[in-house]
């Protein structure tokens, strides 16, 4: 096996280094009040440097974005192997998959509301989001047809694969409209209970 080279590891390591301080910074001061200056000075790189490996700070935040969407994308498409695997676990796995959603969702916060406006103004934003998302309501769409475990709320599983998506996938839609003082617990398992009964309830 080939030895990586010094510059190539060094390239992948200060990449990473950018993303992760512009990912704090997008998500403390928000993409559109972070320069890149800021950027390159958290990750200890110059400015310059900064240039050699992203052509501007929409390129990193598209990545950070992208990469999200591939974390998120894996997250559920192991829940729905745990559903079809493990359906006594439902519950749990609901949950489970449901909680670490909204963490990522409230950690994310700010990135994810200027992500709305950005995808206004560059709507090549959205390719990718398009991708996993169509990907993602294939794999529902073969679950809720497939499933022996799956109740059949509806004659048409375009519709139930739909709704299965709005409810444990659309979750980051609500967290900015949650009032602050909500049982954040409580809405995770109430949440979770009500995509458990859609799909198999009596």
């Amino acid at each position: 096996m080939e030895k990586e080279k010094p510059i190539q590891k060094r390239t992948i390591i200060n990449r990473q280094k950018i993303i992760t301080a512009a990912k704090k910074l997008f998500n403390t001061k928000g993409y559109y009040q972070t320069n890149t200056k800021e950027i390159a000075k958290l990750a200890g790189v110059s400015t310059g440097s900064f240039y050699n490996y992203f052509p501007d700070k929409l390129e990193v935040f598209r990545e950070i974005i992208n990469d999200h969407l591939l974390e998120n994308s894996a997250s559920l498409l192991d829940l729905i192997n745990a559903l079809n695997e493990r359906p006594e676990q439902a519950r749990e796995s609901m949950i489970r998959y449901i909680h670490d959603g909204m963490d990522t969702a409230y950690k994310n916060l700010v990135m994810f509301q200027d992500y709305d406006s950005l995808v206004i103004a560059y709507p090549e934003l959205g390719t990718t989001v398009n991708a996993v998302t169509n990907e993602i309501m294939a794999a529902l769409h073969n679950f809720c047809t497939q499933s022996p475990h799956v109740k059949r709320r509806t004659a048409n599983p375009l519709v139930m694969s739909q709704m299965t998506f709005f409810m444990v996938q659309g979750i980051s839609i609500f967290i900015s409209k949650l009032p602050d003082d909500i049982d954040k617990n409580e809405y995770e398992e109430q949440l979770a209970e009500i995509a458990y009964w859609y799909l198999f309830g009596d």
